[in-house]
């Protein structure tokens, strides 16, 4: 009996044994390396997209004139690697400008200002990353001519390269503050060069 008991305990030990280097085994099988998951296209195309979007909102007035801002400028991001990523950018700006030419002569404008570009950005740390970006701006400017109040559309080419800060709670939405420097902004202009973005993102 003694006997019995004592092969019953090895026969179980060696099954035991067995079973956890098979478990072990198919487990070894089922993980993949970084680059294997990387690269499985099983997700397809989009689990590589991350997308995000900056706008603008404004109001000013004084000297007899008020002007009204609302914009969105909306991006895709492709992900190269897990901390460089590519794609297009689209801004539109709305632009509601009043004015009081002379005494009982109020004339208004609403022109849209819009852009088309590219970028390119690395994440250096989890929360911070380098930022640069071409762009094709048609922007709306205002001048008065004869006594009337008419758009002035200049075409202008803008580089900018900065940083930023993305910040979110662990899940794929989060938000984004940039500040970035155009390198291309014309000597003899009154704009500043330097550029200022608030947005959101998701799965960046």
């Amino acid at each position: 009996m003694k006997r019995i008991l004592q092969l019953s305990v090895l026969i179980f030990a060696v099954l035991l044994c067995f079973n956890n280097d098979a478990f072990a085994q198919r487990k070894k099988k089922k993980k993949k390396s970084e680059t294997d998951e990387y690269f499985d296209e099983s997700g397809g195309f989009s689990h590589r997209l991350w997308y995000g979007g900056n706008f603008t909102l404004g109001f000013s007035g004084g000297n007899f004139s008020s002007i009204f801002q609302l914009g969105i400028s909306p991006m895709v991001g492709y992900k190269l690697t897990d901390q460089l990523s590519v794609g297009p950018r689209v801004s539109l700006l709305y632009t509601y400008y009043k004015i009081e030419i002379a005494p009982n002569d109020i004339q208004s404008q609403d022109p849209l200002t819009y852009g088309i570009g590219a970028f390119a950005r690395y994440k250096a740390f989890s929360s911070l990353f380098a930022h640069v970006e071409y762009e094709f701006e048609n922007e709306a400017n205002f001048i008065i001519l004869n006594g009337d109040l008419e758009v002035l559309r200049r075409e202008q080419n803008n580089f900018y390269v900065g940083a930023g800060y993305n910040g979110n709670s662990g899940g794929p939405w989060g938000y984004e503050i940039l500040m970035l420097y155009n390198l291309l902004l014309p000597e003899n202009t009154v704009e500043v060069p330097f550029s200022f973005r608030f947005g959101f993102t998701y799965n960046f």
